[in-house]
C-alpha cells in the first residue's frame, strides 16, 4: 500500500513538473534571409547615376557632356584661338557632346560570389571643326568612356529606336551644315539638333 501511495504521489509530481506542450508555442517555420545583392558598378554607370538616380536597367537615356572651361577639345579639332575664345564666352564651357546609350544589368558568379554587373552603353555624338577645306565641319562619334574632368548633364529618358537613329541624325546634321560659325553652327547647335531628335 505504501509503494503504490509513494508511486502515485510521485507520477503526480512529474507531471506538474512538465508542461502539457502547445502546439502553437512550438511550431516554428524557418525563415531564410535574403543574401543583400553585391553590385559591380563600371565608371560609367557610376557617372550616369551620379548625374540621375533614377536609371532603371534595360532604359535608354541620353545626356549633355560638356567639356569645362579650358579644356582641349581634342578629337582632331581645328577651332583657331579667337574661335573658341568667342564660342566659350557664349555658352560657358569649351565643348559639347551628346551622350546616348541604355542601363544594362548582368549576374555573374553564383552562391556568395554572386554580383550584378551594372553598366551604361553609350555613344558619344559631337561636332568639331575639321578644316580640311576652310571651316568644314565633322561628326565624331565613339563608344562613351567616363572621364573625371567631364561631367554628364541630365538630360531625359529616350527609347531604342530613337537612340539608334542619333547617329544618323548627327551624319545628316553634318551633311546639311558643313560650314562651321561660332554664331549659328558650332558644337552647341550641333548638339541641339541631336537632342531634339531624342
Amino acid at each position: 500500500m505504501k509503494f503504490s501511495y509513494i508511486l502515485s504521489a510521485l507520477l503526480a509530481t512529474v507531471t506538474i513538473a512538465v508542461p502539457l506542450t502547445d502546439p502553437e508555442a512550438t511550431t516554428e517555420v524557418a525563415t531564410l534571409i535574403p543574401r543583400a545583392v553585391v553590385y559591380e558598378d563600371t565608371p560609367e554607370y557610376k557617372a550616369a547615376i551620379k548625374a540621375h538616380s533614377g536609371l532603371q536597367a534595360d532604359h535608354y537615356y541620353w545626356f549633355k557632356y560638356e567639356w569645362p572651361l579650358k579644356t582641349a577639345v581634342g578629337d582632331g579639332d581645328k577651332e583657331s584661338q579667337k574661335e573658341l575664345q568667342e564660342l566659350q564666352k557664349k555658352l560657358g564651357f569649351a565643348h559639347i557632346g551628346v551622350v546616348v546609350g541604355h542601363v544594362t544589368e548582368t549576374a555573374k558568379g553564383k552562391g556568395k560570389n554572386a554580383k550584378t554587373h551594372r553598366h551604361f552603353n553609350a555613344m558619344l555624338y559631337h561636332m568639331t571643326k575639321k578644316n580640311v577645306n576652310p571651316g568644314d565641319t565633322e561628326m565624331k562619334s565613339a563608344v562613351w568612356k567616363a572621364s573625371s574632368s567631364k561631367k554628364l548633364k541630365w538630360g531625359g529618358s529616350t527609347t531604342k529606336s530613337k537612340a539608334a537613329a542619333a547617329k544618323k541624325v548627327a551624319k545628316d546634321y553634318v551633311a546639311e551644315h558643313k560650314v562651321y560659325a561660332v554664331d549659328g553652327n558650332n558644337c552647341n547647335d550641333f548638339a541641339k539638333a541631336v537632342i531634339k531628335s531624342l
